[in-house]
């Protein structure tokens, strides 16, 4: 229940920064990691993660995936931190408490190859273009021919944008979320 509280006290902080009011709810992480098979093995990359609502039912449906998670805000990143810990998960997901631009610079930095999958939670319907297209631009640097970017949003404002760098793009609307959303799908 804090970490319930700490999410919404956040959203009303820093609202460019916090995608909804509440953390992510079943059926929209769902349909998020609907496209990724329960035996794949390789590294996720989750940006945005919240409290970890997403981070802890991908870890449930993948359990010999790595995830690599990030999450600007402190709090929320140290209750999801938490959550990880209580469910038992440690070693193999990670929650950084850091910018998704830093995670990109780290993996570079650290010649960490490419993913099959980005999941993004960032609000980018609150961003600046500028902010966007260095967000767009560094997903598909990170991405392997093939991968997907799994993108939610309350709106379809950002669709051509994305569509712009990902011509491969599907859109699936999750009408029993609070508030509704959509999900982008959309393959390099």
């Amino acid at each position: 229940m804090k970490a319930h509280l700490d999410f919404f006290l956040a959203a009303l902080s820093k609202q460019h920064q916090i995608g909804g009011i509440v953390p992510s709810q079943r059926f929209l992480i769902n349909k998020m990691i609907e496209p990724i098979p329960p035996t794949y093995r390789g590294r996720i990359i989750e940006l945005g993660a919240g409290t970890g609502a997403l981070t802890l039912r991908l870890a449930a449906r993948c359990p010999e995936a790595e995830i690599l998670a990030c999450e600007i805000d402190p709090v929320l990143a140290r209750d999801g931190k938490e959550s990880l810990l209580r469910a038992g998960h440690n070693g193999r997901v990670q929650l950084l408490p850091i910018a998704a631009e830093n995670l990109f610079e780290r993996l570079k930095s650290n010649g960490e190859g490419k993913v099959d999958f980005v999941i993004s939670g960032i609000p980018i319907a609150c961003l600046g273009r500028k902010e966007v297209n260095a967000l767009l631009d560094s997903i598909w640097g990170a991405l392997r021919e093939g991968g997907m970017y799994i993108q939610f949003q309350h709106s379809l404002i950002d669709r051509k944008r994305i569509q712009a760098r990902f011509a491969d793009l599907r859109i699936a609307p999750v009408l029993l979320n609070f508030p509704p959303a959509v999900v982008y799908y959309a393959r390099k």
